[in-house]
């Protein structure tokens, strides 16, 4: 009895020994776990808060008009232009400025200014200015993305002279320097920078990023003036993604885009038969 007594004890002893050998390996197996855990998470939040390690993946589509999708911040593009009103009138110069903000993923808003200034013809200058401010609603589709946008403008016009002129002359059919059958063209040209007031709008456009570098951008706006006429611009245009080639714009800048678009107007309700073409090379950048 007493030797069966013994052996009992000497298992239950053997089996104490095993199981807090056992406890011990997992809690080392633990600690170690939690020590490289720990460590991992030290590294990433090193990693995040250096900028110079730290980049942040960006990704935009061009878009019209001097603008990308980028889903949020703030965008500001600049462009420099020619604009040929119709074969008889000479062309003018145009810059072009404007901003917009994104309040989320779908919605932006923002406005723009265009300055057309330059020689009409031989003998008269002109200084004609469009602002608008627009309101768009974004359909991202991942590398294409388009929108639709209500448009309201203002347009004012420095034509004092030729319309002084215009209305002294002394017979019906007569403007100086320029001959009857050349009277209409004529016509034209200040019939295309005399929208003095208000006009509304929508346009509706998108953009596509083919690679990493390149795009392609279209537009139709369609506008309303009070003053009578309506005005339709179809904008086709490309770009190329500067984030693809500039490092530093792809750690700090949410789009870098240059593009090269070019516009085809008509005129309708004022007697204006000929299309206007332009043409802009601008930059656009997302903060």
């Amino acid at each position: 009895m007493r030797i069966f007594w013994v052996i009992l004890f000497l298992a239950l002893n053997a089996l104490a020994e095993t199981a807090v050998g056992d406890t011990a390996n997992v809690v080392e197996n633990t600690d170690s776990a939690n020590v490289v855990a720990s460590a991992d998470t030290a590294s990433a939040v090193a990693d995040t808060a250096d900028p110079d390690t730290a980049v942040l993946e960006r990704h935009s589509v061009p878009l019209p008009r001097l603008s990308a999708y980028t889903g949020y911040g703030l965008l500001v593009g600049l462009a420099f232009g020619l604009y040929n009103p119709t074969e008889e009138c000479d062309c003018l110069g145009v810059w072009q400025g404007q901003f917009e903000y994104f309040y989320n993923d779908w919605i932006s808003a923002g406005g723009d200014v265009r300055f057309f200034g330059g020689d009409l013809d031989a003998d008269k200058s002109v200084l004609y200015q469009r602002y608008r401010i627009n309101t768009r609603f974004h359909f991202p589709q991942g590398r294409w993305s388009w929108y639709v946008s209500p448009v309201v403008g203002f347009e004012s016009t420095d034509l004092e002279e030729i319309r002084e002129e215009w209305h002294q002359r002394d017979m019906e059919g007569w403007i100086p320097g320029v001959s009857t059958k050349n009277e209409q063209e004529v016509e034209d040209c200040e019939k295309m920078f005399s929208l003095d007031g208000f006009s509304i709008g929508v346009d509706l456009g998108g953009g596509i990023e083919f690679w990493n570098t390149l795009g392609a951008t279209a537009s139709i706006l369609y506008e309303y003036n009070f003053g009578g006429a309506q005005l339709l611009t179809i904008a086709p245009g490309i770009a190329y993604n500067l984030q693809a080639v500039w490092p530093w714009s792809k750690k700090h800048l949410s789009a870098a885009w240059v593009s090269i678009e070019t516009g085809f107007q008509r005129f309708f309700n004022r007697s204006v038969d000929s299309w206007a073409m332009s043409g802009y090379l601008g930059a656009v950048i997302g903060f």
